[in-house]
């Protein structure tokens, strides 16, 4: 196991031996503190002695028997291949070469028997230690296990989609900026790298829905959630419990605060990444809302006092609307305060104040301390108990305008939840300005979107028939949109003004929403409603208002335009079922698409053909369940033109790594080896192709 036997085998009795004979001349660093492990030992052996990593390692190899790891930083891909990254990163150790049969790792303790037993089981071979310090192993090792994962996946940088990666490969730093690059200039507002069975997916969110950017080994899913950990002051050695940090990015000039989280899952971490861009001036202008919309907004917002709610679940983009108002107040004469949790966007100007309830400063305190402070306009995060709401309530009887938000699911809702709370029905009827509740939905791509003709689908014919009034536009996907159909996304609002009428029912005790919402005057009266308009204006679908809005959307519709709607929409458009795997056929052979079909669909599989790489990434991108790649190279092209085929194909595959072969002319049989040597990493099959073994093949890549 050890290079020098005859050393004592304690790890810690062994290095604190090493180091007195090392250091003859400085007792106290053979007396350090052990006992926390040998970690610790090395960090505090390291501040103590004055050296750095390397220059102390290298003075107690020889007293340790072993030699010095010079070379952490060129570990052999051969070496790396035998030893998991996750037993490098629990044991602090790093693979660097093979010398014939035998293993040579660079560790911290080579006298910890324990781990040596393990890592001679794991490889099957001899093993020879090699010293270098804790740290300078983590570093090495996340820097070779980044450089392999890369390598293994099959693609350079450019085909993942982070060209700016291809600078330095040798880093996961740059690996992760280039990744956050990307999704920054794809108009992210969150990346996702969640851990599956021996790999990781990678996805982004753009206008509120999923997209999966790039499946990655885990390896490297290992070192970036790590490298983004230690860049948000957590701690990176930690996965087993969660954790929250922020970290900043520059980018073209824009900057970026990004909050960042940790949650522990089944087969590893997973990591999310909230991009919040500061510095851009939000103004309710530009926030997309109808010109009747932003006349009601604003004027709620010129009130001298009382108090303003938005209403929606999480992520309906209140805070975003919030901030809009806040920026169309900010002025040199008005002191305006903020109590958030957290506070997301920076305003010049603005007094922002960050709950912390770890050192005692809630809501409830925050606030209280706010009204001492000369407000003028008092923006509350969110009102979610009982003193919040009283606090709100009272400051905005006494002068000041208060924005806040509360989670309901409509704009009315929100007075009985309001009553819920303790709030008093008089107080809150002078108190109440406006309540307004908001969704986004996904705005059609102006560069590729088709007008809606007949025949019509199911839910643009029940559109037709409640409202009376046609979809003006549907989707359809091209590059600028990435094949989504859609570009940006929109607000639809439904809003309150507290009328005479309405206030005096709020003041008698009046909590029934029926009987309230008979009181409104004027206004498109629900989110449906008001959907509706931009679906018929051609800003939007009739499928995306109706994930907005939810089950209420055909109802309040019906009731809206004075219809009967009589179709029961649990059995007009059902719950979505989950789609089987799908084989992705690149192809213009519409008869081999037919043969596949026929022995996949008994199979449990799908078949989707695209006869052009364009429309191969647009199924790529819109269905997730595709498992299975089969490339055709027509039957009369030469060598030449087939390495181009693949050439130009791979570039808008190779990113989702998945399982794929490809059919070899018979006339190009004999050259396998030199598609290979191209880059063709697909199993190959040579024409006529059995088609059953082609199958069973794609079903082998399936088991894990």
């Amino acid at each position: 196991m050890t290079n020098n036997p005859g050393l004592q085998s304690d790890p810690v009795t062994a290095l604190l031996a090493a180091v007195r004979q090392v250091f003859p001349n400085r007792p106290e660093l053979g007396r350090l503190d052990a006992m926390n492990g040998y970690v610790r030992f090395w960090q505090n052996l390291v501040t103590a002695s004055g050296l750095d990593d390397m220059a102390l390692a290298k003075k107690l190899a020889p007293a340790l028997g072993v030699e010095f790891a010079q070379d952490l930083e060129d570990a052999q891909s051969t070496a790396l291949a035998l030893v998991p990254a996750q037993f490098c990163q629990s044991y602090k150790v790093l693979p660097l070469r093979l010398v014939q049969r035998t293993l040579v790792v660079a560790t911290a303790n080579p006298f910890d028997e324990s781990i040596g037993e393990k890592l001679r089981f794991l490889v099957n071979r001899p093993v020879q230690w090699v010293l270098a310090t804790p740290d300078a192993i983590e570093i090495a090792a996340t820097v070779a296990y980044g450089r392999e994962a890369i390598r293994q996946a099959g693609a350079s940088a450019s085909e993942l989609g982070f060209s700016s990666a291809r600078a330095n490969e040798n880093s996961i730093v740059t690996l992760g900026r280039a990744m956050l690059i990307s999704a920054i200039d794809q108009r992210a507002s969150d990346l996702h790298i969640q851990p599956f069975v021996g790999s990781a997916s990678v996805r982004i969110r753009v206008d509120g829905a999923l997209r999966r950017v790039v499946m990655l080994p885990d390896a490297v899913a290992v070192t970036l959630i790590r490298h983004f950990k230690a860049k948000c002051g957590m701690d990176s050695t930690n996965s087993l419990i969660p954790q929250d940090g922020r970290m900043t990015l520059v980018h073209q000039d824009r900057e970026f605060d990004m909050r960042v989280s940790v949650l522990p899952a089944s087969h590893g971490e997973r990591l999310v990444i909230r991009f919040l861009e500061q510095g851009r001036v939000r103004r309710l202008s530009g926030a997309g809302f109808s010109l009747a919309a932003l006349q009601t907004l604003r004027r709620a917002i010129r009130r001298p006092s009382g108090m303003v709610i938005l209403t929606g679940p999480t992520g309906c983009g209140k805070t975003s609307t919030l901030y809009g108002m806040l920026s169309e107040l900010n002025s040199h004469s008005v002191n305006i305060i903020t109590v958030e949790n957290p506070v997301e966007y920076r305003i010049p100007g603005i007094s922002q104040v960050e709950v912390n309830e770890k050192a005692g400063r809630g809501f409830g305190v925050a606030l209280r301390s706010i009204l001492r402070q000369d407000p003028d306009i008092v923006l509350i995060g969110e009102i979610r108990d009982a003193e919040t709401a009283e606090i709100a309530v009272q400051a905005s009887l006494t002068g000041h305008l208060v924005l806040s938000t509360l989670h309901t699911n409509d704009a009315m809702t929100a007075i009985p939840r309001l009553l819920g709370l303790g709030i008093e029905p008089t107080v809150l009827a002078d108190a109440l300005a406006a309540v307004a509740a908001q969704r986004l939905c996904r705005t059609l791509c102006t560069e590729c979107r088709a007008p809606a003709t007949a025949p019509y689908s199911p839910e643009e014919q029940a559109f037709l028939t409640t409202t009376h009034n046609p979809p003006r536009y549907r989707r359809v996907g091209c590059k600028v949109c990435d094949y989504t159909g859609f570009f940006g996304r929109l607000p639809i609002v439904d809003i309150v003004e507290m009328t005479p009428a309405l206030r005096d029912a709020v003041a008698s005790g009046q909590a029934r929403l029926s009987e309230l919402d008979a009181l409104r005057e004027g206004g498109l009266k629900s989110l449906a409603a008001s959907g509706s308009r931009r679906i018929i204006s051609g800003d939007t679908t009739v499928h995306e208002v109706m994930d907005a809005v939810g089950p209420s959307f055909w109802p309040e519709l019906a009731r809206h335009y004075g219809s009967t709607f009589k179709i029961d929409m649990q059995d007009a458009f059902p719950e979505p079922m989950t789609l089987s795997p799908a084989v992705l056929l690149m192809s213009a052979s519409q008869a081999l698409a037919d043969t596949l079909t026929q022995l996949l669909e008994p199979q449990g599989y799908r078949l989707l053909r695209s006869s052009t790489r364009e429309v191969a990434r647009e199924l790529l991108v819109q269905d997730e369940e595709i498992v299975f790649i089969v490339g055709d190279i027509d039957d009369h092209v030469t060598l030449g033109q087939a390495q181009a085929w693949f050439l130009e194909n791979r570039s808008q595959i190779a990113w989702a790594r998945l399982p794929s072969a490809v059919l070899v002319p018979s006339a190009l049989a004999g050259e396998q080896a030199a598609l290979r040597e191209s880059g063709v990493m697909a199993t190959m099959f040579t024409k006529p192709v059995d088609m059953a073994d082609l199958v069973a093949h794609i079903r082998r890549s399936r088991a894990f």
